[in-house]
Parts: C-alpha cells; sequence; structure tokens
C-alpha cells in the first residue's frame, strides 16, 4: 500500500508567505536607498556646474565689460511678483550681443519664483528707449534663466579708487571697480563673490617723447658727434705722401 501524500498545513503557507513578504521589504527597501542616493548625487553634481557655469559666466561679463557701459543697480516692484534686484549695463559685452542693435542692454535679476525662493534670469532691453518702455519690456519680455531656487540674494557695487561697497548705484555714479554678490540656494550652495571690473586707461594722443634727447630739451637722439679738426683732442690723419721713417 502507498503511504499518504503529507501536504502543507494552512500555518505553514502563511509562514512562507511572511517569510517571503518580508524578504522583498528588504531587498525594495535596499534597492530603494540606493536611487535616492544616486538622484541626491546627481542632483548635488548638477547644483555644482550650474553653480560653476554662473560664475564663470559673470566673471567674463565683467572682465569684458566695454568702456562706454553704464551700470545701474535698483530694486523694482513687480505686478503682483513683489519686489526685484536687478543689475542693468549698457552696452552689453560682445559675447551677449545676439541682435544687430550694439546699443542693447542687459538685465540681471533675481525674479519671484512664486514658492518663495528667486531664479537668478537674463533679460535684454533697448538703451534707446525711455525708462518707462525699458521696465515695460523688462516685465513683459522673456527671461533667461540662469539659477534656480536662490533663497537670498544681494548685489553690491564699489568704485575703483574707494572700494566702500553699495547696494545702490546709478548711471552718475560712473563706472565701477568692484561687484560683490551674496546668494544662497535651498540646497545651501552659494556664498559672496567678488569681481573685478577693469578701469579705463587713458590713451596718449601727443608724440612720443624721443628716448636720446638731452634733459636741457636741446637735440635729438644718435651717436656723438666727433670733435672738429683744430681742436685740443683732435687727431690728425697721416698723408698719403709722407715719407716713411
Amino acid at each position: 500500500m502507498n503511504a499518504p501524500r503529507r501536504a502543507f498545513t494552512l500555518f505553514e503557507v502563511l509562514i512562507s508567505i511572511a517569510i517571503f513578504l518580508l524578504l522583498a521589504g528588504g531587498i525594495f527597501a535596499s534597492v530603494q536607498a540606493a536611487f535616492s542616493a544616486s538622484n541626491q548625487v546627481a542632483l548635488s553634481q548638477l547644483d555644482s556646474e550650474r553653480a560653476e557655469a554662473f560664475q564663470n559666466l559673470l566673471r567674463k561679463f565683467f572682465a569684458t565689460l566695454p568702456p562706454e557701459t553704464k551700470v545701474e543697480l535698483r530694486q523694482r516692484r513687480l505686478s503682483g511678483r513683489g519686489d526685484v534686484v536687478e543689475l542693468l549695463a549698457w552696452p552689453v559685452p560682445a559675447f551677449l550681443r545676439f541682435g544687430e542693435n550694439a546699443n542693447d542692454g542687459v538685465a540681471l535679476a533675481g525674479l519671484p519664483d512664486g514658492r518663495g525662493n528667486f531664479r537668478v534670469s537674463l533679460g535684454y532691453f533697448s538703451a534707446d528707449d525711455p525708462p518707462e518702455k525699458r521696465d515695460r519690456v523688462l516685465e513683459e519680455g522673456t527671461w533667461l534663466p540662469l539659477l534656480p531656487d536662490v533663497k537670498t540674494l544681494t548685489w553690491r557695487l564699489a568704485p575703483a579708487r574707494n572700494p566702500v561697497l553699495t547696494d545702490k548705484w546709478d548711471t552718475a555714479s560712473g563706472r565701477p571697480g568692484l561687484a560683490e554678490l551674496s546668494y544662497q540656494t535651498t540646497s545651501g550652495a552659494g556664498g559672496t563673490y567678488a569681481y573685478w571690473i577693469p578701469p579705463l586707461q587713458r590713451r596718449l594722443t601727443g608724440p612720443a617723447a624721443n628716448p636720446g634727447a638731452p634733459a636741457d630739451g636741446g637735440g635729438g637722439g644718435g651717436p656723438p658727434k666727433p670733435p672738429e679738426d683744430g681742436g685740443d683732442n683732435a687727431e690728425t690723419a697721416p698723408e698719403e705722401n709722407a715719407p716713411a721713417p
């Protein structure tokens, strides 16, 4: 006679299912933690690359300002969006000039993003327009986002001969010699960065001074003239038909 086959009891099946669920949950939690850590590293690397590109843009921007550029630092209120800190400069450097008008200006502003933070953006305007039209173009125009999720943003400028930083600057203040930006993002990145602005150099328009001229102003450069014949120090040339000694 064949022995009766022993089957799994309901209790054993439930224990097996419980063990399987525990193993599956542990594996799922480990995989999810690995994916989360990977995403955090990728986001941190992306923030670092974006911040570095932003700093390189600002360094090149201030280092290549044209001699005739006018700079203005102001705070403007946008309708329904709050206050905006704007840094205006016109005409722009050549690498930021996309239009045919060489007198175009650029604005660097921290625009509210609607979530309590700012988005540093780049906007264009025409310096030939009156201030009212310029503000309207900036408010209704398209902005190029450069740095998102900024919690705090502060611009300060200083003249070249008196490096005292101020948060207000108009065109009557002349060409700044130093710019400082302080910002902090929601991820904790940021800091305080200073940008040197090359000063204007004067060009000499008169004739260049002759380095060989004497101190009294007479004569010019060149080798000295030999003394005239008959002087005490004059050398006498030998005669061609003189008898040999």
